[in-house]
């Protein structure tokens, strides 16, 4: 299994690492606009080697990653704390393109994780830009906004939050939608735990929605619960586990990339399922779909002015 990691800044070097630390790969190359940065990276996992998987890792150039199972994708400008995901569009759209014509292009087998921001759009450009079939351009999408859900809830109601069923789905963004009408701790219904209130769900469902920017104004970036989250993913890959994910991927039924639990396993996304809705999450889905949708208008606009620039 060769695992390519495309950006090596905090969130990409953690992921690598992580992976690293998992056995994920035999073989794991690191590649950066900033060459010595990730030199430095590939060097500083491979020191740890006698206490960990065996892996033959090193950094290099895209040429480099010819052969990959995975690319890992998260080069790009990170997001600030006061600013929407969106705003990254404009600075990450023509970089991203690039960077994914060219992955496929050394590995035309793989299956493309992104991880950068704005991730839907990113996902969906990804898709666009690659020609792979949907199954094979993977977002880490809401992954990450349903660890935090899990975790809240398990930190509010003293649970194990591997026990917990829940799911954030949507957008990676402003307009997630945190469900509540079906959460259950091992099959057991939410609310027939002691404690469980309105009150407490509104309060997690706030932290969850705004937890990136708190996490980036106290310490300037969120790096290991991405990181985890997205070695959930190359873990379902790699093992084919088949585990239900809420992985972004093209949703054709509503023309966007957005994220909806799936089964992922070694060929990608294998599949997508629509959970049971109340009608005001019904509402606050189509509410992400729409924003997403004008996001990727916005896509479209850039990509046509660029190229009549050129």
């Amino acid at each position: 299994m060769k695992i390519s990691f495309i950006g090596c800044g905090k969130v990409g070097s953690t992921v690598a690492f992580a992976a690293g630390l998992r056995g994920l790969a035999r073989e794991m190359v690191m590649v950066d606009f900033n060459a010595e940065k990730a030199r430095g990276e590939a060097w500083d996992i491979l020191q740890g080697r006698a206490f960990m998987p065996q892996v033959d890792i090193r950094s290099g150039n895209m040429e480099d990653t010819a052969g990959s199972d995975i690319a890992v994708i998260s080069a790009g400008i990170p997001r600030k704390a006061d600013e929407p995901r969106v705003l990254l569009l404009s600075r990450n759209a023509a970089l991203i393109a690039d960077i994914v014509r060219q992955t496929v292009g050394y590995s035309p087998n793989c299956i493309l994780l992104m991880i950068t921001n704005p991730l839907d759009i990113m996902t969906q450009l990804a898709y666009q830009a690659s020609g792979l079939p949907v199954s094979r351009v993977i977002g880490m999408g809401t992954v990450l906004d349903t660890s935090r859900y899990r975790s809240c809830i398990a930190a509010e109601f003293g649970c194990d939050a591997r026990d917990i069923d829940a799911y954030v789905i949507g957008e990676h963004g402003e307009t997630m939608v945190p469900l509540r009408s079906n959460i259950t701790v091992k099959g057991i219904p939410l609310e027939r735990l002691a404690g469980v209130t309105t009150a407490k769900l509104d309060k997690i469902v706030d932290d969850v929605v705004t937890a990136s920017g708190t996490v980036i104004a106290l310490k300037g970036g969120t790096v290991f619960a991405p990181a985890a989250a997205a070695c959930a993913i190359l873990e379902a890959i790699v093992h084919d586990n088949r585990q239900v994910l809420p992985v972004c991927t093209y949703q054709e039924r509503y023309g966007v990339s957005l994220s909806l639990p799936t089964l992922v396993g070694r060929e990608g996304a294998l599949g997508s399922f629509s959970p049971a809705l109340s009608a005001a999450e019904e509402e606050m889905l189509q509410k992400s779909v729409r924003n997403i949708r004008a996001y990727a208008e916005q896509l479209s606009e850039y990509l046509q002015d660029s190229a009549a620039a050129k």
